[in-house]
């Protein structure tokens, strides 16, 4: 009993809101089904097939499309609930139609390889139907916990399988998983970006066990993250770090985060430590490079500047997606995601590019300002930010720009400021009529009741 009267206490803000204003409604009326429950359903099953891969490394799944298969149950979901979607399209939204129009337009313009530029462009451009799915369908703080939740143990499950079937070359963990994950770096920085979403779950967590699991799933993360020697995942996961221990150690109030992360980073550092530091050695000195770590950077500095030469040649529609590797003189993209955009799409691509994810940070700091201290909305918020602030500086060294990874997490940001601005719509419907009420009872309060028996 005491337990009961004890979380009920400690109920947040916005649950506490949300009851009272479904109790206000039940009372104008009978309750309705929560709209868009097929496109959600859909939404959630794209999402674990994107990003678990399970065709990738599960036997029998190779043969099937599951992406695509998603996919078209995503998009037909889509036109069936067309009706029920009232809402204005995101400044966001509008942002990622903008860029694969203008991609659309540097494919039919490219002077190298339209064909091809045309084929990544279309593929590229399912990333505005997800986006525009998740703004419409996901409207409440329990659906984004969902798609949250698919992700984080969709990378955290791809961590484990790539320690387990992956194999060291020159000393770094090469996956032997496909798609998004073929690459190491961007196989560290797929996880890197979810490691904050696993701490928001572990936190949301009620059980003790779950949370040990998802304790264990941010050690193996981070494990597999110093596994592939990424240098520019590495930089990226101390960014990271440092985000989340200010956003839920000292902000929010768990000082003991502070002891658990040194312990947890030294012990880590200890284990596998030493193959990022081999990295760094490397890229700064040729003759105690160990891993090829001096050639790349030397490859990748002569491809930045060449991919700004490109972009001066063709300022304002590029060579088109994917067509960089053929300019370049040395058959390889640029591992830069701001200039991929402006040498295969021109400078609009880049400042549209740079504008999506500016977009994510603004919602986030306005849910901050909106939404109450120790909240789930403040919680979300805290992790998305670490986890955009993580991209954004590992997309810096690698080519990620046509990966939906930052558009989905910018998604997230759009979805969670509609919630957080009923909740506080509906707190300042509700403030007058609770003013009304407290009024009403100080004044039977305070008034002096009638005496039947005092005389006349």
């Amino acid at each position: 009993m005491g337990s009961l009267t004890h979380q009920s206490q400690s109920v947040p803000a916005e649950e506490s809101q949300a009851t009272s204003t479904s109790g206000v409604a039940a009372q104008r009326g009978p309750s309705r089904r929560r709209p868009l429950g097929g496109v959600f359903a859909a939404l959630v099953l794209f999402m674990i097939i994107y990003f678990a891969r399970p065709e990738d490394w599960i036997p029998g799944f190779s043969t099937a499309p599951l992406a695509k298969i998603a996919g078209i149950l995503v998009l037909l979901a889509l036109i069936f609930s067309l009706r029920q979607i009232q809402q204005r399209l995101p400044r966001e939204s509008l942002f990622v139609a903008l860029l694969v129009g203008q991609l659309f337009l540097s494919s039919a313009l490219s002077p190298v390889w339209r064909g091809g530029a045309f084929q990544l462009t279309l593929n590229f451009a399912k990333v505005f139907m997800v986006i525009l799915v998740v703004g419409a369908a996901v409207t409440t703080i329990g659906r984004l916990r969902t798609l949250i939740f698919a992700q984080a143990l969709s990378v955290a499950a791809i961590a484990a399988v790539a320690i387990w079937k992956g194999r060291l070359v020159l000393g770094r963990l090469e996956g032997i998983l496909g798609g998004n994950y073929a690459d190491p770096n961007d196989l560290a920085l797929s996880i890197i970006i979810s490691l904050p979403l696993c701490l928001a779950v572990l936190f949301l967590s009620k059980r003790w066990l779950s949370k040990i699991l998802w304790s264990i799933s941010l050690l193996v993360m981070a494990y597999a993250v110093l596994l592939t020697g990424s240098r520019g995942g590495f930089l990226a996961l101390v960014v990271v770090a440092a985000v989340c221990l200010w956003e839920f150690a000292i902000r929010g109030r768990r000082p003991y985060l502070l002891g658990l992360a040194i312990l947890a980073g030294l012990i880590l550092w200890q284990s596998v430590g030493g193959i990022v530091v081999g990295r760094f050695k490397g890229t700064l000195n040729e003759s105690d490079d160990t891993s090829a770590s001096y050639g790349s950077a030397q490859a990748r500095q002569q491809l930045f500047w060449r991919s700004v030469e490109v972009t001066k040649e063709h300022p304002l529609f590029g060579v088109g997606p994917g067509n960089f590797d053929q300019v370049s003189g040395q058959w390889h993209t640029t591992h830069n995601s701001l200039t991929l955009m402006s040498s295969e799409g021109g400078l609009p691509a880049l400042v549209l590019y740079v504008l999506i994810l500016f977009s994510g940070f603004k919602n986030l700091r306005t849910i901050k300002r909106l939404a109450p201290r120790l909240t789930k909305s403040r919680l979300l918020a805290g992790a998305l930010f670490a986890s955009l602030a993580g991209y954004a500086v590992g997309s810096v060294f690698l080519s990620v720009a046509y990966s939906f990874f930052p558009y989905i997490l910018v998604a997230y940001t759009t979805a969670l400021l509609s919630i957080a601005r009923k909740s506080a719509a509906q707190a300042r419907e509700l403030d007058p009529a609770r003013q009304k009420t407290l009024r009403k009872q100080r004044y039977l309060q305070t008034a002096e009741p009638e005496n039947i028996l005092s005389p006349v």
